[in-house]
């Protein structure tokens, strides 16, 4: 396990008692457990920190708007390397993004990675008033155009694009990123050609969502074919992964915390924020996205004791993962975090 990255996923909404995604013991969002989580990460060593992209997320649709957050906590550290989880394109428009990416990264030393997304939720898109493209091979299109942007305003002094989505002339971007070429970009998942042609082309790190051994090795041979159609060696892009993660010393100790991830289900009945979720979960992982037994879970998460959970990372880390985005699932207590830090 010592040359797997850890990263840290910054809990900015809660979502009690439900296992299957990210936050279960979480029961309502408060400002200073995530805060001092966020500097206990650093402290501990782990290599990066993200923020999720949403509108509204939860129980309660309660969730911290991930670009402000990402300034935020730029500033409240000084090492880790920090970026969004699936920056919509569709929430800022492009030349403005790029203004704001070179900026946060001049500002954070060159810590910012860009793990953006062509969007997926329409239903935060309409809610809010942004534009809905249903075509997701017409979205990858954009986000497409999107790099094009973004590469030339960090590149150029005097950046012009002109294509069917953008129009600048002169777009003065500067200072800079630290980079010269522009912070890395990271393409999560592999759901369609389109999705896959981008990844081959333009992604310098790959990242799943949530997947037990069987179904992200599916997943890496997918991704993998795509970049050997376009000549290129799939071994120059890194395969990352997001999971969740619940580290305990035995099974009565786990059976204790699931028995409260139960309690907390029955108290804060599931609302509208998340009824479209679900959905989505189930498109990444057709093994998640209802409600599953603990050893359904231990599949498809890192969830175990500390041997078992080095054993896992160690069977990830076969496949190729170089770094894991972690959800740590006991959050607000931070022994899972702990736990994992002090195995590397």
């Amino acid at each position: 396990m010592t040359t797997m990255r850890l990263g840290f996923a910054v809990p900015i909404f809660a979502n009690p008692g439900v296992t299957d995604f990210r936050t279960p013991n979480f029961e309502a969002l408060t400002r200073e457990p995530v805060l001092d989580a966020v500097r206990e990460a650093e402290r501990l060593g782990y290599d990066s920190l993200w923020v999720a992209d949403h509108m509204f997320l939860g129980r309660d649709g309660a969730i911290l708007e991930g670009w402000t957050t990402l300034a935020f906590l730029a500033g409240a550290t000084s090492t880790i390397r920090l970026g969004p989880i699936h920056l919509g394109d569709g929430f800022r428009h492009a030349p403005l993004a790029a203004k704001m990416i070179a900026t946060l990264d001049f500002l954070s030393g060159g810590r910012f990675e860009l793990f953006i997304d062509p969007g997926w939720r329409e239903r935060e898109h309409t809610a809010y008033g942004f534009d809905w493209e249903p075509d997701r091979a017409e979205r990858v299109a954009r986000l497409d155009a999107t790099l094009d942007v973004m590469r030339e305003m960090w590149t150029s002094d005097s950046p012009a694009v002109h294509n069917r989505f953008f129009e600048i002339d002169d777009a003065i971007c500067a200072p800079k990123p630290t980079d010269p070429a522009g912070p890395r970009i990271w393409i999560g998942e592999a759901f369609d050609d389109a999705t896959l042609d981008l990844i081959a082309r333009r992604a310098d790190v790959w990242n799943s969502m949530p997947a037990g051994l069987d179904v992200l090795r599916e997943k890496i041979a997918r991704v993998d074919r795509a970049c050997l159609d376009r000549g290129r060696d799939p071994k120059t892009l890194r395969k990352t992964l997001e999971t969740q993660v619940l580290i305990y010393e035995d099974r009565a100790e786990s059976d204790a915390l699931f028995a409260r991830f139960d309690d907390l289900a029955k108290r804060h009945p599931s609302g509208s924020a998340m009824a479209d979720v679900i959905e989505f979960v189930k498109e990444g992982n057709p093994h998640l996205g209802e409600a599953k037994s603990f050893d359904q879970l231990r599949e498809e998460f890192v969830i175990g004791t500390p041997d078992e959970v080095a054993g896992k990372l160690a069977s990830y880390a076969e496949l190729g993962i170089d770094e894991v985005i972690c959800w740590f699932m006991d959050f607000p207590d931070r022994r899972s975090m702990e736990l994992l830090a002090a195995a590397r």
